[in-house]
Parts: structure tokens; C-alpha cells; sequence
């Protein structure tokens, strides 16, 4: 499914991405998606937000600098060989993938994960995964 992604711009100082995560978590918003990276002054986090309309609302009061972009958001079996298994096939469909990060858990392949892709052609992505599951 296309989701909106949002990534934050915040100072790369202890309690910034708390502050973030508890104002998201008073609203309700779940994160279904997330990626953290940081330089010496500046931490880029991507969320994708279940509801994202409002956690925009909520970034936007808080005065958080962010961009929005689409992205996909795959649900994707936790087991061995998934995730090769699935970026072979939009390897072999012609689909550059600009990067990728996924959620996990340790149900031993029992529960499926999430994997949130960008990519120029995101129906195709998604058109290409479906054929897959």
C-alpha cells in the first residue's frame, strides 16, 4: 500500500526523538514504519505514521521541520530469504529501489513484517509484490 513518509529534521541532542514519539503516542498515531540516522547535529528520522494527516498536525505544532514523500509498505513474511526473495523480483521487473528499511520481531516467522520501500514507480512496486506473496 502507498503510504506518506515523513522525515523529520531534529537536533541530534538526548530526548529529541522522545518528544517526537510522545507527542505522536498522545494523538493515538501509530508508527508502522521507522528509520533513524543521525549526523553530528542533525538526526533524519522516517516515520511512516498510521494516520498521517494527523501526525502532519502534530510535527507542524511542535514546529518540527519535515518533508513528506510517498512510499510503499509491503507486508513481508519473517523468515529466511523473504527479503531476497522479493528484491530479486523487482530487481528482475527493471525497479531501482532508492532505499529500504523494514520492521521485524522475534516470533520466530510466525507474523509478517513491514517493509517500506522508495522507488521511482511505487504502483509498479507494488503491482510486482503482489505477484510474490
Amino acid at each position: 500500500m502507498i503510504k506518506k513518509q515523513y522525515t523529520l529534521y531534529l537536533e541530534n541532542k538526548p530526548g529529541a526523538l522522545a518528544q517526537i514519539t510522545n507527542l505522536l503516542a498522545m494523538q493515538k498515531i501509530n508508527l508502522e514504519g521507522i528509520s533513524v540516522s543521525a549526523s553530528t547535529d542533525v538526526g533524519l528520522v522516517q516515520i511512516v505514521p498510521s494516520d498521517s494527516e494527523s501526525a502532519k498536525k502534530v510535527l507542524m505544532k511542535a514546529n518540527v521541520p519535515f518533508t513528506a514523500q510517498d512510499v510503499a509498505l509491503l507486508p513481508l513474511q519473517n523468515t529466511p530469504g523473504s527479503l531476497a526473495g522479493a528484491t530479486s523480483a523487482l530487481a528482475e521487473a527493471g525497479i531501482n529501489i532508492n532505499y529500504v528499511y523494514a520492521t521485524t520481531c522475534d516470533c520466530g516467522g510466525t507474523c509478517s513484517c513491514n517493509v517500506v520501500i522508495s522507488a521511482p514507480n511505487l504502483k509498479k512496486v507494488e503491482s510486482v509484490w503482489k505477484k510474490i506473496q
